[in-house]
């Protein structure tokens, strides 16, 4: 029987990495390899997007055990010092009563950067998102003063608990009745104004996550992601309505000179920078952040010129996974450092919105809206289906090179 602090350090080890959003396939393996490197091989875990359980066996029977994963998600920074921290224990166990503490101690970790950084990287990321959609100067400063509009709304939700759970419908009404006010005098279509601010509160990830879960058979976890995913989408929904409600409808809006094809390339990079500042990201990490999120971005972007839209999906999902993976073995920061921006720039979340704003606008479930929301899931199943597609690839590749190495050694 594993003594009582190892299963703690265990537990302690699985609920921070629900936090850091590992899918609830691979966080077992993880947890199975540190209990190998304290020589435990009886144990087995079962994770839930809200807990861990823990089962232990040995000569004075079985202990079952939970974890609560309760608490805010990891910033890119804690996630890599929980890797990095993951890593040593492999190569040289610790006492588990300080690794119990090391984790504390890194979910506790202030952000590196300060609130005024914190809002102004949330602006910065708009513009990056804004440049995939919107192709005039005049959108591009009304997007940043909704991006940094949010930021704040984000940041005052942090420190008061009860807010956030308003937050994303009061944000959404804010930036809908300004959208939709000022769309005339910033050139742009107020659908694509609504996308870049709100971005951050689209659940593109957990869609992605939820239906990788459930193709593996994690149907618990993932349908629980869903779930919440379509929830927050109801309350989105709810706020852009009444945004609309009291904006009135859209003026007219004059065609303006657009910006070049350089234009989302230039985006990318200015969401690499955005998130890097909003979420916090380690040090020495924004190199290797900006040189995966173009490559994730051109694959994508070829992918769509063969096959069109849902094989893009497809391809940028298939990449990230080997690029993350690539990234850490060329001594750069953790793959899910870098693994998470690319797949929040790539999962197309906004292609909910935009089905979501179809269906409201019209106050009834039209062809055009049934049409949105429709490639809205066939895009995050495409992109889930590429991710785990590339993770199987890359478990194939490297068990292969290990029965290699070992045969040869």
């Amino acid at each position: 029987m594993p003594p009582d602090n190892l299963l703690a350090f265990l537990r302690k080890c699985g609920v921070a990495l629900c936090l850091a959003g590992e899918t609830a396939n691979r966080i077992p393996d993880e947890l199975v390899a540190i209990a190998d490197a304290y020589g435990v091989g009886d144990v087995e875990f079962l994770v839930v997007p809200t807990g861990v359980f823990v089962r232990a066996g040995g000569e004075g029977g079985v202990t079952v055990d939970f974890a609560n994963a309760d608490g805010p998600p990891l910033r890119l920074d804690q996630v890599a010092r929980l890797y990095t921290l993951f890593e040593q224990v492999k190569a040289d166990p610790i006492p588990p009563a300080e690794g119990i503490e090391r984790v504390q101690e890194i979910l506790d970790a202030p952000p590196r950067f300060g609130a005024v950084i914190t809002v102004l990287g949330h602006g910065v990321l708009t513009v990056g998102i804004g440049l995939l959609f919107v192709r005039d100067e005049r959108a591009l400063v009304g997007l940043a003063l909704l991006g940094l509009l949010v930021g704040v709304l984000r940041l005052i939700a942090d420190r008061v608990q009860v807010l956030s759970l308003a937050l994303p419908v009061a944000a959404a009404m804010a930036v809908t009745v300004l959208a939709y006010r000022y769309s005339p005098e910033l050139g742009a279509d107020p659908a694509s104004l609504l996308i870049p601010p709100l971005a951050t509160f689209l659940p593109g990830a957990a869609l992605t996550l939820g239906a990788q879960e459930m193709v593996t058979r994690s149907i618990i976890s993932g349908a629980s992601r869903l779930v919440s995913s379509v929830y927050v989408l109801l309350l989105l929904t709810f706020g852009i309505y009444a945004g609309m409600q009291i904006a009135g409808p859209a003026q007219g809006i004059a065609q303006t000179e657009p910006l070049g094809v350089w234009a989302p390339w230039v985006g990318v990079l200015v969401f690499g920078v955005g998130i890097y500042l909003n979420s916090s990201a380690p040090p020495r990490s924004l190199p290797w952040l900006l040189v995966t999120l173009v490559l994730a971005y051109a694959g994508q972007f070829l992918a769509g010129l063969w096959a069109g839209g849902l094989f893009a999906a497809f391809a940028g999902g298939l990449v990230i996974v080997p690029l993350a993976n690539a990234v850490q073995r060329l001594h750069g920061p953790p793959a899910q450092v870098v693994f998470l921006p690319s797949f929040w720039l790539l999962v197309p979340g906004a292609l909910s919105l935009v089905g979501v704003t179809g269906v409201t606008g019209l106050v009834e479930l039209s062809g055009t809206g049934r049409s949105n929301l429709v490639t809205a899931f066939l895009t995050v199943v495409a992109v889930s289906l590429g991710v785990l597609v590339g993770s199987s690839l890359l478990s194939n590749v490297t068990a292969t090179s290990r029965l290699l190495t070992s045969r040869s050694a």
